[in-house]
């Protein structure tokens, strides 16, 4: 077996000697073998360290040369073996994975068990390759830089693919269980798949200049709702957007500029993260009133007609007494309860995912009215970019309550 990993050789010697004996970790590969062709026995067994200036290696044996192996720290990667003769001190660190199968080889070579059926090292020499610190960052800016052929590095934390005519993320890059910024712009992706909202570490997606005409509401309800800070969906063909957005609690950073959306989604306004919104060069009509509950610092919604009309919008869904359904789902809201699909059926917790809230600050949810209200976006943000910046007041679609909010929130 073979691992990559830091490695710091002590010399117990050295303090002895009065010699400075502090020396930072190493970039190496640690192996543990046996020769070729040789018994099967712990006497053969030997600890191989090879590093990027001794690819040779220097080789530790085993067979009662260990006087201990200290594992305080070995959930984190970290471990220690001290050999006997020469007097050194191993200190590693590595994958705590990696680490924890690399120490139970070990063990299992120093009791003299099955060592014909472990998975031993050659003790050959290394390539440079075997030494390398693993890739975290991969660019790639044309169809011959694109790995076909080959897998990603595991180790991905961005990944950049720009400008190779791309039509689809592929399901091998969902999997970059590392990874956490992808830029895929300037592409031809036509649609994202789910698997995408299953990343846990996410926290930049850039998808500007390809051809997305939809985004499915799955790809905000998994994971990435919670870890996803940035995300960029400018320059494609997107008319509408899921309700789902609202449920990005980290987002900081949101662009559309250069779609084709009228509307965007009445759950906008429970990204309370928000920080930076632009959706210039649209076809917005109005904004989701619920946008008067966000604190940003930027806001840029040039180019768009902002055409509705003031009034209601539809006045049928509000009911004199609401189910019972929605009373216990606003008493849940507002006392903060999130409950999962481990603690109610699915549907109910879709169900409780979709509130709203009306200008006076009451949830809401099937029973409301909707109406286009003046809505000033000096109440929004610090900094507005409109086609006219004398007039900050745009209409807003509004979720009320009740027929007294229609009449007081209607006659402004």
């Amino acid at each position: 077996m073979r691992i990559n990993c830091e490695v710091q050789v002590s010399n117990r010697k050295l303090p002895s000697l009065s010699l400075n004996n502090k020396r930072g970790g190493t970039r190496s590969s640690l192996g543990i073998g046996r020769p070729p062709a040789s018994k099967a026995d712990v006497s053969n067994l030997f600890i191989h360290l090879c590093t990027a200036q001794n690819k040779q290696g220097t080789k530790y044996k085993v067979g009662g040369n260990i006087e201990a192996v200290f594992t305080k720290f070995v959930s984190e990667g970290k471990f220690t073996i001290r050999f006997k003769t020469p007097e050194h001190d191993l200190c590693v660190k590595a994958d705590p994975i990696l680490a924890k199968s690399f120490l139970q080889i070990l063990k299992l070579g120093i009791q003299n068990k099955d060592i014909e059926k472990l998975h031993l090292s050659s003790l050959a020499p290394v390539k440079q390759s075997q030494i390398e610190k693993p890739k975290t960052k991969l660019v790639i800016s044309s169809k011959q830089e694109y790995p076909i052929t080959t897998a990603f590095p595991y180790t991905l934390e961005n990944l950049r693919v720009n400008s190779v005519e791309l039509n689809r993320v592929e399901n091998r890059m969902c999997k970059l269980r590392k990874l956490q910024i992808l830029h895929l712009g300037d592409n031809l992706i036509r649609e994202l798949p789910d698997a995408l909202g299953q990343m846990k570490c996410l926290s930049e997606l850039h998808l500007p200049s390809n051809a997305l005409t939809r985004i499915s509401p799955h790809l905000f309800s998994g994971p990435l709702c919670h870890t996803l800070h940035l995300l960029d969906l400018s320059d494609n063909k997107i008319e509408l957007l899921p309700h789902t957005l609202g449920q990005l609690h980290t987002l900081t950073c949101l662009k559309l500029d250069k779609n084709l959306l009228t509307k965007l989604p009445v759950s906008l306004g429970k990204l309370t993260k928000l920080r930076s919104l632009s959706a210039s060069k649209n076809k917005l009509v109005d904004l989701p009133a619920s946008a008067s509950h966000l604190q940003l610092d930027t806001l840029d919604v040039y180019g768009n007609p902002f055409s509705a009309t003031l009034g209601v919008v539809d006045s049928g869904t509000l009911e004199e007494v609401p189910s019972l359904r929605e009373l216990l789902a606003v008493s849940c809201i507002e006392r903060g309860l999130r409950p999962t699909a481990a603690e109610i059926p699915a549907t109910l917790v879709t169900y409780l995912e979709s509130w709203l809230k009306c200008p006076c600050g009451k949830i809401c949810f099937e029973s409301h009215i909707l109406a286009h209200i003046q809505l000033d976006l000096k109440r929004v943000s610090l900094s507005i970019t409109l086609a006219d910046p004398f007039h900050t007041s745009v209409p807003a679609l509004a979720t009320l309550c009740s027929r007294k909010c229609k009449e007081k929130l209607c006659k402004r």
